[in-house]
């Protein structure tokens, strides 16, 4: 790696964690990444789904949950 290249990926990576958004799904991830996950895919369910499948999903997770 020359130096043009470090410079480079050091600017990167400030840019990255001084990204408000990045660096906060970053630390949820970090806090909880069962939960950040679990969150994250019912997020994009929600988006792709059906209302009426979306709604069956939702029961099919929380049935799982009082199960465990």
């Amino acid at each position: 790696m020359d130096q043009k290249d470090k410079i480079q990926k050091v600017i990167g990576n400030m840019v990255k964690n001084t990204n408000f958004y990045y660096k906060k799904a970053k630390d949820s991830r970090i806090k909880n990444r069962k939960q950040h996950d679990l969150n994250k895919e019912i997020k994009n369910k929600q988006k792709t789904l059906s209302k009426d499948r979306f709604t069956q999903y939702i029961q099919g997770l929380y049935k799982n949950n009082d199960n465990s």
